[in-house]
């Protein structure tokens, strides 16, 4: 064993601070506090595989709010919406970032499969014995990436990727796949709406999808969720919007269009309602605090 952590050059288990950035495919990042400020929305591009290693943190991933303790594993994945909200001042936790081209490249068994669990559930606990064997990968991996002159370095960083995925997130994905929801029409409508609601704001199409009324289906979304089915298709879109909003080149007009609104006009007035601000006052407040 000590001959193989000196073959990497790593002589004692500590972990590296230093990001380590591969062309647009792989990043390894160290995070804390001061990294992990309140921030509006944003919509992934990339993946990250990270581990809380002290402290804690708030974030919401597509609108849910989790508390990320030490000891947890969070798979974030193309297409998400995060929003850090709150960190305590000994927050550590260290990411494995890569895009989806590199997704592609691995091809991981099972992967459709395992994408709408991680999707789904975000956030695992891990135990201490865990958390040691994805620090030693993450070192070894961390080191890996740092020999640039290596030609069969992204070869070896997929090969790692996979451990973490064989030794780790593909079991926990398995074992741990359970929905937030305790009602079957609840999950359905939540996955309905995330499939559907940049096209569809209509209760009734949601109502149609699960052969219910929507005066039930708001009903039952509000006793098991606490918000109508109408506040969530809502959430959805406006929150979808900011994050367009904040990180694109996208003109208000082109947004709207996107989220299937007949105008800008139309867009305009349901994102004030929602926030309080247009949505050019909205962008240009973002601006202004760069």
């Amino acid at each position: 064993m000590k001959n193989f952590f000196s073959y990497f050059g790593i002589s004692k288990m500590e972990m590296p601070d230093k990001p380590i950035i591969i062309g647009d495919d792989v990043a390894i990042l160290q995070h804390n506090s001061d990294h992990f400020i309140k921030k509006d929305p944003i919509k992934l591009n990339n993946a990250a595989i990270s581990i809380c290693t002290s402290g804690r943190c708030r974030i919401k991933i597509n609108l849910n709010e989790y508390d990320v303790e030490s000891h947890s594993l969070i798979t974030l994945l193309p297409g998400q919406i995060l929003e850090p909200l709150e960190t305590s001042s000994n927050f550590q936790a260290y990411s494995v970032v890569f895009s989806k081209r590199f997704i592609d490249m691995i091809n991981l068994p099972e992967w459709p499969q395992k994408y709408l669990s991680m999707y789904n559930n975000p956030i695992s606990h891990i135990e201490n014995d865990e958390l040691q064997s994805m620090r030693i990968l993450f070192i070894i991996l961390h080191r890996a990436a740092s020999y640039s002159d290596n030609p069969y370095r992204l070869q070896v960083i997929e090969n790692l990727i996979r451990v973490f995925y064989y030794g780790g997130i593909g079991i926990k994905q398995t074992t741990n796949n359970i929905s937030p929801y305790k009602n079957s029409i609840v999950e359905r409508f939540m996955d309905l709406v995330h499939a559907h609601y940049r096209e569809e704001r209509l209760i009734g199409f949601y109502a149609d999808k699960l052969c219910i009324t929507p005066k039930y289906l708001s009903k039952i979304v509000k006793e098991h969720t606490g918000r109508s089915a109408g506040e969530w298709i809502e959430n959805h879109v406006i929150l979808e919007a900011r994050a367009m909003l904040q990180s694109s080149d996208m003109t208000i007009q082109q947004i709207a269009a996107s989220l299937n609104f007949p105008n800008q006009s139309f867009f305009g007035k349901y994102f004030k309602r929602s926030t309080g601000l247009s949505p050019k006052q909205y962008r240009n407040n973002y601006t202004s605090k760069e």
